[in-house]
């Protein structure tokens, strides 16, 4: 015998105990990452401001400045699925899928740059990968897949819910863990075998401490262990989900736009300080220009001697010229 809903104008009535706590949980989970994904923003404001006055714009600057605002809307869309009301379940979530992939081009894409400056040197290495990233991308738009067949509107709420897993989601999701998992080995073993560090035990050091390697390599080395760990962890426990038939479709993509938006951010975040170290590390000292730049793959730093003149005008006065060094190609 079936009763009547008391308020079915309420849509957690018409879910299971379970399922409704999943799907609250999936929204508060929602709620602490655009919190957090603001404050991120806001906080690293004086830094983005800075790479505007001294960086030129490019394809990866672009990039950086793209991923953490798609992320955010991202967010935002995905909040909207679980607080409703919603005319359209379909189109809401198709919009959020695209900046999904969009959010996910960008970030792997600040990644994959670092190969490009280590490997510069070597086309086939960066045409591969570079081909790996376009893979990357196309897997990503599985998707719009679920966007499509996996979610319905929860009787006549207007809200949306999960009603069936996909197969077809793990794909999206597995790739970003084989991306990025290539691109930190061929960066540490380029970093490694470059600077040749004796005995093992040394090496292991460099490896796990940056020791015995220049700041900048130390830079490059360090902050792609820190990227790789925290988003692959992340993206590795997003596709476990996706494989427990125990959990419920909803508690399925729990952490879909949480792993998503913490990969951007971690993307920007060493992009960001890498390129504020590099320019912190153009100092001059003792009439002496130490600055960073490429050699066959590698960031080394070069020092220039400052050639300044003084020339005496007059009665004694003198008239400074300013100091001038130009870096060469090496």
């Amino acid at each position: 015998m079936s009763f009547p809903i008391a308020n079915p104008d309420v849509y957690l009535n018409y879910l299971t105990p379970s399922v409704a706590n999943d799907y609250e949980l999936v929204r508060d989970f929602n709620l602490v990452t655009f919190g957090a994904l603001v404050w991120d923003i806001f906080s690293s404001m004086p830094e983005d401001y800075r790479l505007i006055r001294t960086r030129k714009f490019s394809v990866t600057l672009f990039a950086y400045f793209v991923t953490r605002p798609t992320n955010l809307v991202e967010t935002v869309l995905a909040i909207l699925q679980y607080t409703g009301p919603i005319t359209n379940c379909g189109l809401l979530l198709t919009i959020a899928a695209a900046f999904q992939v969009t959010s996910s081009a960008t970030a792997s894409y600040l990644f994959l740059k670092r190969v490009h400056t280590i490997y510069c040197r070597n086309k086939i290495v960066t045409r591969v990968f570079s081909f790996l990233w376009l893979v990357g991308v196309g897997t990503s738009c599985a998707v719009f897949y679920g966007a499509f067949q996996d979610h319905i509107e929860i009787a006549d709420t207007k809200h949306c819910i999960r009603a069936k897993g996909s197969s077809v989601l793990c794909v999206a999701y597995m790739d970003p863990i084989l991306f990025d998992t290539l691109v930190y080995i061929a960066i540490t073993w380029k970093i490694l075998t470059t600077h040749h560090p004796e005995p093992r035990q040394s090496c292991w050091k460099a490896f796990l401490r940056g020791e015995a390697l220049p700041r900048i390599s130390r830079a490059l080395l360090q902050s792609g262990q820190q990227y790789y760990l925290i988003t692959t962890g992340v993206n590795m426990v997003r596709f476990a989900y996706t494989q427990v038939p125990s959990l419920s479709p909803t508690a399925q993509v729990l952490l879909a736009d949480p792993a998503s938006s913490l990969t951007g951010v971690m993307a920007c975040r060493v992009y960001r300080n890498l390129i504020i170290g590099t320019l912190d590390s153009e100092v001059v000292v003792g009439g002496v220009l130490t600055t960073p730049v490429f050699a066959e793959g590698r960031v080394v730093n070069v020092s220039l001697p400052m050639k300044t003149e003084l020339a005496s005008v007059g009665g004694g006065s003198d008239d400074h010229r300013r100091s001038r060094a130009s870096v060469g190609e090496v």
